[in-house]
């Protein structure tokens, strides 16, 4: 059984490659530092990123699975992104690469922060510099904290957002819940509606004795 013919070999060739593991999940969650990813997600989720009051708690990306009325999605909370993030800094762009397969971005912007609108506009900048279709991507834009502060005020800071281009503003709490569920119902609704429009119509020829 051993082989009675062979065939000459050739040189080797040696190859350096790179692999990059890009995660999947339908949501995205992005903001700047201390926007509260992490938190929404630890209250919807069973995953349990670091939380902390200080900004880069997050080091890597975390995935959690979300349901609501009996409908379940995989949601990534992505680390914290800042200016200058296509070009690497914060480790963004390494960040950045997970969104390209979420179907829908959620932005959390902290309402009492220095300047919210400012804060969503530099990450819209951030997800354009960077290319592959981020920007492109459906955005629903939530505003957290808004326990801390007034209901005229979150008003006020909706309606510059949506003033500065944004399309969907929404207010919620993760501490309280506030609002919560009507944004996993939004984005349920994009979610399916996306996958209605990336379903391949088959054709069924008919059948004949």
């Amino acid at each position: 059984r051993a082989p009675e013919f062979c065939i000459d070999g050739r040189e080797g060739e040696i190859w350096h490659v790179k692999l990059e593991l890009k995660l999947i999940a339908q949501v995205g969650i992005i903001g700047l530092p201390n926007a509260g990813k992490s938190t929404l997600i630890a209250a919807l989720s069973s995953a349990r990123p670091k939380i902390a009051d200080y900004p880069f708690t997050t080091l890597y990306p975390n995935l959690g699975v979300v349901g609501i009325d009996e409908k379940e999605f995989v949601m990534a909370d992505i680390p914290g992104l800042i200016k200058g993030a296509h070009e690497g800094a914060g480790l963004g762009h390494r960040f950045l690469g997970h969104l390209e397969r979420c179907q829908i971005l959620l932005h959390l912007v902290d309402a009492t922060g220095n300047d919210p609108v400012t804060a969503w506009q530099i990450l819209r900048q951030e997800l354009q510099a960077y290319g592959g279709g981020l920007d492109e991507k459906p955005e629903i834009v939530g505003l957290t904290k808004i326990d801390a502060i007034l209901p005229d005020y979150a008003a006020k800071l909706a309606a510059e957002l949506c003033a500065a281009g944004a399309g969907q503003v929404k207010y919620l709490s993760s501490i309280t819940g506030s609002g919560v569920n009507a944004i996993l119902r939004q984005l349920v609704s994009v979610i399916e509606t996306s996958r209605t429009k990336d379903a391949i119509p088959q054709e069924v020829e008919p059948w004949s004795p």
